[in-house]
């Protein structure tokens, strides 16, 4: 079940929402979409982007929409490292 929620997580389109409410300035929906993903984190048990989402919430804060970038940046690297490992798995039919 908790694999399932990461996957989940990992999947899903907060990511893009979040890099698109950055770009456009859009601070209240950013702050709402990272507070939705760490309770999503927590709930799934996905410590891996605990300090992403903490700093990213000081950026959001602060309004330096290029520090955002950078952080979306790293989180992103690591959810794609991810999906590529699982689809990798799932071709192997492990």
């Amino acid at each position: 079940m908790e694999n399932d929620a990461r996957d989940a997580f990992m999947r899903s389109r907060d990511f893009m929402k979040l890099g698109m409410a950055v770009e456009s300035g859009n601070w209240q929906i950013a702050h709402m979409t990272v507070n939705r993903m760490q309770k999503i984190c927590k709930e799934a048990a996905v410590s891996d982007f605990d300090r992403n989402l903490i700093s990213l919430k000081q950026c959001i804060a602060a309004r330096n929409k290029e520090s955002c970038k950078d952080i979306l940046a790293v989180m992103v690297g690591k959810r794609v490292k991810y999906l590529n490992e699982a689809g990798k798995k799932q071709d192997s039919g492990l």
